[in-house]
């Protein structure tokens, strides 16, 4: 381990270690290339600025059905940059869940916005609402007029 590096030992709950391997699996298939844990973490950590953008009600939701604390161990190594940034998002999310948050729980709710991103991404390619979006105000119309008139006999 390297003096920018942190190395962290978790014991988390079988649900936990799920959302993690669901994490791997949207990033390795985001980026066309297999992805690890630490990699996952290290890419997104700097988007932990803006985990606690999420209603309190809802991450407290998350942390109830997904519990960090269990019998899977987890080991990782992330750079110091990304550790310094997970426990400046824990202290902010636990003075918006007004509780005490473990390192843990913020990894936790890091994936879950990861996790929630993706997936939304993935409605929005599936239903081509951007490709919609960019095309409000026009006009629909097919390459024939045909059939859209009525006939009063």
């Amino acid at each position: 381990m390297s003096a920018d590096s942190r190395e962290f030992t978790l014991d988390v709950s079988e649900h936990f270690f799920h959302l993690t391997t669901e994490s791997i699996r949207l990033r390795s298939n985001e980026t066309q290339c297999y992805q690890t844990l630490a990699n996952l973490i290290d890419s997104r950590a700097g988007e932990a600025r803006a985990i606690d953008e999420h209603d309190a009600a809802i991450l407290r939701d998350h942390l109830d059905v997904i519990p960090t604390n269990g019998a899977i161990r987890i080991n990782l190594t992330i750079s110091q940059t990304s550790a310094d940034t997970l426990s400046e998002a824990r202290s902010r999310l636990a003075s918006q869940l007004g509780s005490d948050l473990t390192f843990g729980d913020a990894l936790s709710i890091l994936l879950f916005d990861y996790v929630v991103e993706r997936k939304t991404a993935r409605v929005l390619d599936v239903l081509d609402l951007d490709e919609a979006n960019d095309k409000c105000g026009e006009p629909i119309a097919s390459g024939s007029q045909e059939g859209n008139t009525f006939n009063n006999k």
